[in-house]
């Protein structure tokens, strides 16, 4: 086979053997890699209705397809899981370096089984080792991949901190010193397998059809995408995803106050201008890219702030907005500091913004008192921020509730006006009342609450390009009309999911459309066109949507807050009176999936022609 292994590796904590399994290249040709390859395995091998953090559950770590093979911005990997958070099929994305290391230990998926009786972390180079990992229990991710790659030079690591080793839902699998495999509660399965970290070093490179095809495309691509040449990339290599901060914050694309706020009004252009792009890259000590990229759209900081030395990843827009203007924190120190220390922790800073500003309102409405946290939790406090991350790490007393995500903490409380979530995932620094078709991702998608799931919302008001070519013209779309989205978000959806399987990252879709379909074939030998890569895409999403199905879920428990939906409207500011009408949304996007709205279920001429017969339950 060319441009994959053919083999994944099982691994049984329970009772700590190794396998290795071979896949058919029929496999690869139906779902690619990513959680393309991670759905076909967990939704075979998973029970239905299993404990998320019980034994049976699987944690896969899957690299994309392209990973290893030098194909620009196609260097990303995923986890695969039944999510903890939601119930729901689960998975979370990440670059830095870990996804082709993995791949390059010679497997395209590695598969975590059951349960291990004390803390383990595994060894992947030469051979295959579970070790013991009682001496990092209880430090943070940081410190256990600073251990791991001084012990094990030149490898990669992949770690989680005391929130995962504490079931916290809202806890992250971290790499590449503040790289975050972030949602789905993707830590707590790790912690609940006590698994505490996945060292890989690799020597291996999967066989290559036409290296020079590759390569020739690939340098076409780089090309198009190098910031010395390209303003778009110029700007992701200059600002990363902070660039439009200070915008956000007031154009109504960044929640404030828990929801329920307004931007220009509530939090203010002083604020806005505090925390800007132009104040963050100030810190800048040097770029950083993740595996395979030219844009390089990071950067490592130095930043002394208040609290101590910054030394690590430049601040992201989700922690600049879930930090920010959600909490009226308008302190960069604060916003900075708590960035690293979610990223030295391990935990998901959508959910932790989020948890924060939750908790906030239960102060605020007398519902949390100062005696149950130890400080007053007040809107803008930039230092109540920083203790309630400490407190929240401590896990003690009310931290256990809140450290289980805004859904199980709002029934605790009594509270669920102020739990902002769909299906228990907390939603991120995006309002789709600015964007509306973000309210069919996040509600829609088989992964609940996630803004990167694919669809048009980014593209909503402007002319939508799609990742790779189709035989399809996009429509230009009015932002605030509720018709004749559907068939669009779908197409876009399930390019995603294309994009996903192969390692893209998302922003690569600024340079799109790109040549997916020409890299796959000079990467595998194989005769693909871009309806089959389409094809592919629509597979992997139905199949994620049948998991769900399965597990007895249904479309209409998936339902958007009224804060996120605009109940009631604004009665000021940017998005005055908008109240936005999902429900149009959503049916017209079912019906461009052939998805039943009652039942969710794919229409039966669709389950054959994707060949999904085996599959249905």
């Amino acid at each position: 086979m060319k441009g994959i292994f053919g083999k994944i590796l099982k691994i049984d904590l329970s009772n700590q053997s190794v396998t290795e399994l071979d896949v058919e290249e029929e496999v690869y040709k139906k779902f690619l890699g990513g959680y393309g390859l991670g759905v076909w395995y967990i939704y075979r091998n998973l029970k239905p209705g299993i404990d998320p953090l019980g034994a049976e559950n699987i944690l896969g770590f899957i690299p994309g397809m392209f990973n290893g093979v030098n194909v620009p911005m196609a260097g990303r990997m995923m986890a695969s899981t039944k999510s903890p958070l939601t119930g729901t099929w689960g998975d979370s994305n990440v670059g830095g370096f870990i996804g082709p290391e993995l791949k390059r230990t010679g497997y395209d998926g590695i598969f975590i089984h059951g349960l291990s009786k004390d803390p383990v972390y595994i060894h992947i180079e030469k051979e295959i080792e579970i070790l013991d990992a009682s001496n990092l229990w209880g430090k943070s991710a940081l410190e256990t991949e600073n251990f791991l790659r001084s012990k094990y030079i030149g490898s990669q690591v992949i770690s989680i901190g005391k929130p995962g080793e504490n079931l916290s839902l809202i806890s992250s699998i971290m790499t590449d010193r503040g790289r975050a495999l972030g949602r789905s509660g993707v830590g707590a399965v790790m912690g609940s397998k006590k698994l505490k970290a996945i060292v890989a070093k690799g020597t291996k490179n999967v066989k290559i059809h036409d290296i020079d095809k590759l390569r020739k495309i690939s340098n076409e691509m780089l090309e198009k995408m190098n910031p010395n040449k390209n303003k778009n990339a110029q700007w992701w290599h200059k600002y990363g995803t902070i660039g439009g901060n200070e915008f956000s914050h007031l154009s109504g694309d960044t929640p404030i106050k828990n929801w329920k706020g307004i931007g220009i009004i509530d939090f203010g252009k002083d604020k806005a201008d505090a925390i800007s792009g132009e104040k963050v890259i100030k810190d800048n000590v040097k770029s950083y890219g993740c595996a395979q990229c030219p844009v390089a759209c990071g950067a490592i900081i130095k930043r002394e702030t208040r609290y101590g030395i910054v030394e690590g990843h430049r601040l992201e827009y989700e922690g600049g907005g879930m930090l920010g203007g959600l909490l009226l924190n308008g302190d960069l120190d604060s916003i900075v500091y708590g960035f690293e220390l979610a990223n030295r922790y391990g935990y998901d800073v959508i959910s932790l913004g989020e948890v924060i500003a939750f908790s906030m309102e239960l102060f605020e409405n007398g519902k949390i008192k100062r005696e149950d946290i130890g400080f007053e939790l007040r809107w803008g406090d930039g230092d109540a921020v920083i203790k309630m991350i400490e407190f929240l790490n401590r896990n003690e007393g009310i931290a256990k509730i809140l450290n289980q995500g805004v859904m199980r903490a709002s029934e605790y409380f009594n509270a669920e006006e102020f739990a902002i979530h769909v299906h228990g995932q907390e939603l991120p620094a995006h309002d789709p009342k600015y964007l509306p078709s973000l309210a069919t991702t996040y509600v829609a998608d088989p992964t609940p609450g996630r803004h990167t799931a694919g669809g048009i919302g980014f593209s909503e008001g402007s002319k939508i390009k799609p990742l790779f070519n189709i035989n399809y013209e996009f429509p230009k779309l009015e932002k605030y009309s509720y018709v004749g989205k559907g068939k669009a978000h779908a197409i876009i959806s399930n390019q995603t999911q294309v994009e996903n399987a192969l390692g893209f990252c998302i922003f690569s879709s600024t340079f799109s459309p790109l040549p997916y379909v020409d890299l796959l074939n000079a990467l595998t030998g194989w005769n693909m066109t871009n309806d089959d890569l389409l094809k592919i895409g629509e597979r992997i999403q139905n199949l994620r949507n049948l998991f769900n199905l399965r597990e007895g879920l249904k479309p209409g428990e998936f339902k958007l807050p009224d804060r996120a939906r605009g109940m009631p409207p604004h009665q000021e500011g940017p998005l005055k009176g908008i109240t936005l009408d999902v429900d149009s949304l959503v049916k017209e996007y079912y019906n461009a999936m052939e998805w039943d709205i009652k039942t969710g279920m794919p229409s039966k001429r669709k389950i054959e022609d994707l060949g999904l017969d085996e599959y249905i339950f």
